[in-house]
């Protein structure tokens, strides 16, 4: 079962993250190379492809049954947010540790920030 989390900016003023909150003031997480490096400080061993066609968005994996990435930038070319799926909680604080993110979990409507 395919388990999803969506990534966002942590609150500038250090006020814990809430979901009413999140699409207010979105904070830019930077242009779509940077996230990757960011990803991939966590998941080193993604293959990221580029937009193409009418997709525009960019998708990183790994082997089968790892961790899937999928983001895309605004009109302005930086990402806002980003969706995991097929990924284990550890990982998801890891990952939002690591890159001092906010996590939307939409199965259970908790929003966090580890």
């Amino acid at each position: 079962m395919s388990y999803d989390y969506f990534f966002f900016a942590r609150p500038a003023d250090g006020s814990p993250p809430k979901l009413e909150t999140l699409g207010q003031d979105v904070v830019p997480l930077g242009s779509p190379d940077e996230v990757m490096k960011g990803i991939d400080a966590v998941f080193p061993a993604l293959a990221w492809q580029p937009p193409q066609g009418a997709i525009r968005a960019w998708f990183g994996n790994g082997k089968c049954g790892q961790a899937e990435f999928l983001m895309s930038a605004e009109t302005n070319g930086l990402v806002t947010s980003f969706k995991a799926a097929y990924i284990e909680r550890e990982e998801v604080d890891a990952l939002a540790a690591q890159m001092r993110l906010t996590v939307f979990d939409p199965q259970s409507g908790e929003c966090y920030a580890p």
